[in-house]
């Protein structure tokens, strides 16, 4: 029996993933990784290419609606017609460059998207339906962010402001390997894979920490205080091998930098469109749109990198984060 469309998941005793994607390209085995490993890399994702359609899908959803000298009129069906192709393009395209988000996001639309029913509310309602389902591996991203941060400060996790994270409805398959039953977990949904890793991650207890080299979060591998992470700095060296040399050389002035970058990425997409517009409904001078904050990230993230590679000074990393 063919298996329904969709990411499985097991979890192995030493913290790792198995995952298979089945999509209309059949089944494909992804790469074994952890938990803690596939959070902070989704955790630092740039979706400024795939934000640009969310935009494009949001201004359409709030123009189905013909507004005449403030009177609702007739449905603009062609707009409508315009915000489905676009979707579906965006569905197809996802499913060739990046195919986990490409069928989790196929899937998620065949499961929330209902059928027409031929209502003069349907195009409105699927309108507001696709943008909340678009947004929301976005908004999950900053779930995951703001976890980091106060993990790595110490900080409690206080439920009013993680409110709604603290379970999730997961589908669980039961197979037979190796002479024993093995549960792997179904998803149709990224928003609901990475909040099923995420509540695995915090089970965890992990200690986060924000290498004082590259100021990106990583775990370090023993309990011991670890300021600098594995990552690849510049030169085929390592944060851990160029670290103490930097800290030595202008250590103030790269604090500053890599904080100032944290801060205002903080502080950017606290300006994120959170709430939901209603139809019509514009976001006022200081909110983001979804684009905006992710064409900043690249400017800024590339500018604090450039900085740590000695590229350009600090007055200049400083000028673009902003």
């Amino acid at each position: 029996m063919a298996e329904d469309f969709g990411l499985y998941l097991s979890l192995t005793k030493d913290g790792h993933t198995k995952r298979d994607l089945t999509g209309p390209a059949g089944k494909v085995s992804l790469k074994e990784t952890t938990i803690q490993d596939e959070l902070i890399l989704f955790s630092e994702l740039n979706f400024e290419p795939y934000a640009l359609v969310v935009d494009l899908v949001r201004n359409c959803a709030g123009s189905i609606m013909v507004q005449d000298e403030g009177h609702y009129g007739e449905l603009d069906m062609k707009e409508f017609q315009f915000m489905v192709d676009t979707v579906i393009d965006l569905v197809t395209t996802m499913e060739k460059e990046t195919p986990l988000y490409g069928t989790l996001l196929r899937t998620q639309i065949e499961d929330q998207i209902t059928a027409d029913d031929g209502t003069a509310m349907y195009p409105i309602r699927t309108g507001q339906e696709l943008v909340t389902l678009l947004t929301g591996v976005m908004q999950i991203q900053f779930v995951v962010n703001e976890v980091l941060y106060d993990l790595c400060e110490k900080a409690p996790l206080e439920p009013k402001k993680y409110e709604g994270l603290w379970e999730t409805p997961v589908t669980e398959v039961l197979t037979l390997e190796g002479g024993g039953l093995t549960t792997r977990y179904h998803f149709r949904s990224a928003v609901d894979y990475y909040h099923f890793l995420l509540l695995h991650f915090i089970a965890g207890k992990p200690n986060v920490a924000l290498c004082q080299c590259c100021g990106r979060y990583f775990i370090p591998r023993t309990k011991k205080k670890t300021l600098y992470c594995d990552r690849i700095l510049k030169d085929s060296k390592t944060c851990k091998e160029w670290g103490p040399v930097l800290k030595h050389k202008l250590a103030v002035q790269r604090d500053e930098v890599i904080k100032a970058f944290d801060r205002a990425k903080r502080k950017m997409y606290k300006r994120y469109e959170r709430k939901e517009y209603g139809i019509n409904q514009k976001p006022s001078e200081k909110d983001l749109s979804y684009a905006e904050y992710y064409e900043w990230l690249d400017r800024a993230t590339k500018a604090r990198d450039d900085y740590l590679e000695g590229k350009i000074t600090a007055e200049d990393a400083m000028a673009t984060i902003g």
